[in-house]
C-alpha cells in the first residue's frame, strides 16, 4: 500500500490542523502573555503526539466500521479490506491507541495530576464507541465529535497551565484559560456545523447502515435550516468577542470580522440554495477555512 493511501487514512490534513492549534497555543499565546506553564518543549511534544496517535487510532476504527457507508459515499477512498487487511488495520488501531494512553498516562504522572488521565481515557472510548454505534445515533454523533475536538484544544492549557497555577499568578492564568475555552467553543460549534453538513452529502451511505442522522430522520431541508440556525449562532456569539476585545486589539477584531463573522454569514445564506453535493462540499470546505482562519487569528491576540 503507497504512503500516500495511509495519509488519507490518518486524515493526514487533520493531524496538522490538531498540532496546529496545540502549538499556537503554546508557543504564541502562552508566551505571548508570558504565563507560568509546566510543559517544557519535549513533554508538549509528547502531549501533541498523544493526541495525534488517538486521533489516528480514531480514524482508523472508523474506516474499519464505515465500510458499508464509505462503498457508497466515498468508494476511491475505502482502504481497508481492499489494500490493507482488516488485521493490519486492526493492529494499527491497537498500536495508535495504546501508544496514546501511555504517553498521556505517563504525562498526567509528569505534572502530577493523575485524575487528568481521565480526559486521555474519555476521548479514547468516546471515539471507539462512535465508530461502533454513536455515530448511527440521532444529533449524539455530532455532538461527539464535536466534544471530542473540544478536549483536543482545552486539554493544552488543562495540561500546560492548571498545573501552574497558584494564588500569586491566578488571575493571570485564568485570563488565559478562559480565552482558549472561547476557542474551543468555536471549534465545537463549527465542527457540529460541518459534521451535520458531512451527514447531508452521506445520505445515500448512512441509510444503508441505518443511520439515524439529522438528515435522514428530519430531512434535508430541515437540516438545511439548522444549520443556518447554528451558523448564525456562531456568527453572533463571534460578533460578540469582536466587540468585547475591540477596544484592546482592533487588529484582531477587524480580522475576526472580515475572516470569520462574516464568512460564516455567507455560509447561512449559502446553505439555505444549496442543492448539489458539490456546492454542500464547497460549504464543506470553506468551514474548514474559516476554523483555520480563526485559529490563526490566536497569532494577532
Amino acid at each position: 500500500m503507497q504512503i500516500k493511501n495511509y495519509l488519507v487514512i490518518f486524515r493526514w490534513k487533520n493531524l496538522l490542523m490538531i498540532i496546529l492549534v496545540q502549538a499556537l497555543l503554546k508557543f504564541v499565546l502562552f508566551q505571548k502573555f508570558e504565563l507560568n506553564i509546566t510543559l517544557d518543549f519535549i513533554h508538549f511534544l509528547l502531549l501533541a503526539l498523544s493526541s495525534v496517535f488517538i486521533a489516528m487510532a480514531g480514524y482508523i476504527i472508523n474506516d474499519i466500521n464505515d465500510i458499508k457507508a464509505d462503498e457508497i459515499n466515498k468508494p476511491n477512498k475505502v482502504f481497508v479490506g481492499k489494500q490493507i487487511s482488516f488485521k493490519t488495520a486492526n493492529n494499527l488501531f491497537l498500536a495508535f491507541n495504546s501508544l496514546g494512553l501511555l504517553i498521556g498516562f505517563y504525562l498526567t504522572i509528569y505534572i502530577h495530576k493523575n485524575s487528568f488521565f481521565i480526559i486521555y481515557i474519555i476521548i479514547s472510548l468516546l471515539l471507539y464507541r462512535y465508530s461502533i454505534d454513536l455515530k448511527k445515533r440521532y444529533i449524539v454523533s455530532n455532538l461527539v465529535v464535536s466534544f471530542i475536538v473540544f478536549l483536543s484544544i482545552i486539554i493544552v492549557p488543562i495540561f500546560d497551565i492548571v498545573p501552574a497555577t497558584n494564588a500569586l499568578n491566578r488571575d493571570a492564568q485564568i485570563v488565559i484559560f478562559k480565552l482558549v475555552f472561547i476557542i474551543s467553543i468555536f471549534a465545537f460549534f463549527l465542527t457540529w456545523i460541518r459534521e451535520i453538513l458531512k451527514d447531508i452529502e452521506d445520505v445515500a451511505g448512512d441509510k444503508k447502515i441505518h443511520s439515524k442522522t439529522i438528515p435522514i430522520v428530519n430531512g434535508i431541508q430541515k437540516s438545511k435550516s439548522v444549520l443556518a440556525i447554528l451558523s448564525i449562532i456562531t456568527f453572533i456569539g463571534v460578533t460578540y468577542f469582536v466587540y468585547h476585545i475591540y477596544q484592546t486589539n482592533s487588529i484582531a477584531s477587524m480580522y475576526l470580522l472580515v475572516c470569520v463573522s462574516l464568512p460564516l454569514l455567507y455560509f447561512a445564506f449559502k446553505i439555505k440554495v444549496a442543492k448539489t453535493k458539490k456546492e454542500f462540499h464547497q460549504l464543506s470546505n470553506l468551514l474548514k477555512a474559516i476554523m483555520l482562519l480563526g485559529i490563526l487569528s490566536i497569532l494577532m491576540y
